[in-house]
């Protein structure tokens, strides 16, 4: 029997699974649509800076409420909870537009709703993943973690660039709405293994072990600021792919769509494969490999650009950089205490997801002053050069992720 077909014989992980991907289809529908509105009102590279960094930038205050949530209380009623208020935020963007009420600055406001609580889902769902498969399984449900990412992002933004031309981009956001409540109706069902999590216990470990942590074991250091610095690089490469997609292959927001969804497909393939096999490499020396690959990827889009290289690019870089985060959220169970777990991942996605806004801010402002040639290079470099540095860290060549536990 094939890891997949054993994990989903787990009823608990199997129901959380299927909320969690509808949830990530449904945000990847919104994120195109609300891309796409942005644009379309204000042709604006600074204006879609602004709306990047409404989506990710207050992760960095969430995210420290979020990791505190996660360990002190329930973590299926703390995720179940962030489903429904973002559930309700997003419902509120088709409804303004229905009274034709809708004004750019509600966008700006929903998105940044979503980023102040994305960090519970998010960090929730590594918390969560342990209590609910068995140690063995760990890669595969990663691996099907990071699916969930990708199989959204595969049929979501290319369903969503043809609807966005039926039935206007701020209706499309509906399917986000309802994915949040089917989400939190799923978590509903699951039923955990019997894990008290006693007050007394709870306080155990505190913000400041998370960050001891994070110092203290390289693997943890290193990958955590190659991803923080790879996605300063995918930060920039959200600003200038819509103006590339519209004004320099001339497609609007279908091509647009089109793109993503060919970057998603590259992450689907090569997330099935990364998790139901092993490698000779080291966790950590595959992890630096693809990254310095992901980085060529894009640099491959300087070449014409056409539709042709900017999609097959789009596919390399969805096919390299998806293992990442499941090779090295494998490393990191194997390290992190299971009641820090909440604050450990929280701490770890909020500086990791930090880079998103730096690069879009900066791509926002650099953008018409440098063009786009300038810019897709710069994605390019600033994604792919830490895999580079990363190979000079022997923990993370040889995989050692047994140092740096903060005592209790």
């Amino acid at each position: 029997m094939t890891p997949y077909l054993r994990i989903f014989q787990n009823k608990p992980f199997r129901t959380f699974w299927l909320g969690f991907t509808f949830s990530s289809f449904g945000d990847a529908v919104t994120r195109v649509a609300l891309t796409w509105f942005v644009y379309e009102q204000t042709k604006s590279a600074e204006a879609l800076g602004w709306l990047m960094l409404c989506y990710t930038g207050p992760v960095v205050v969430g995210g420290l409420i979020a990791g505190w949530l996660l360990d002190r209380f329930d973590r299926r009623w703390v995720i179940l909870s962030d489903n429904l208020v973002r559930g309700v935020a997003v419902a509120l963007i088709p409804l303004l537009n229905a009274v034709g009420r809708l004004e750019l600055w509600h966008v700006y406001a929903v998105a940044a709703v979503y980023g102040f609580l994305m960090m519970i889902s998010l960090a929730g769902g590594p918390a969560l993943i342990p209590s609910l498969v068995s140690r063995d399984e760990l890669a595969t449900a990663n691996a099907l973690e990071m699916l969930s990412f990708t199989i959204g992002g595969v049929l979501g933004p290319a369903l969503a660039g043809v609807f966005i031309g039926v039935i206007g981009a701020p209706n499309v956001v509906l399917v986000d709405a309802v994915s949040y409540f089917a989400f939190a109706l799923a978590l509903w069902f699951v039923r955990l293994p019997a894990e008290p999590m006693h007050p007394a216990a709870s306080q155990t470990y505190g913000l400041q072990h998370a960050v001891r942590l994070l110092l203290g074991n390289r693997v943890l250091f290193s990958t955590t600021f190659m991803f923080m610095a790879a996605n300063i690089g995918i930060g920039v490469l959200a600003v200038w792919l819509p103006i590339l997609s519209d004004q320099e292959l001339g497609g609007g927001s279908e091509l647009y769509g089109t793109l993503l969804g060919l970057w998603a497909l590259g992450e689907v393939v090569s997330s099935f494969v990364a998790g139901g096999r092993a490698f000779r490499l080291s966790l950590g020396m595959l992890i630096c490999l693809a990254q310095i690959l992901s980085g060529a990827a894009v640099g491959l889009m300087l070449v014409g650009p056409n539709v042709w290289t900017v999609g097959l690019g789009l596919i390399l870089l969805g096919a390299f950089s998806a293992p990442l985060t499941i090779w090295a959220q494998t490393l990191r169970m194997q390290v992190i205490p299971e009641r820090l777990r909440g604050r450990t991942f929280a701490l770890l996605r909020m500086l990791m997801q930090s880079g998103g806004p730096v690069g879009s801010a900066v791509g926002g402002l650099a953008l018409p002053l440098v063009g786009l040639p300038v810019m897709i290079l710069a994605s390019a470099l600033v994604i792919g050069l830490p895999g580079a540095i990363g190979v000079q860290v022997s923990e993370l060549r040889s995989g050692d992720v047994h140092d740096g536990v903060p005592a209790e």
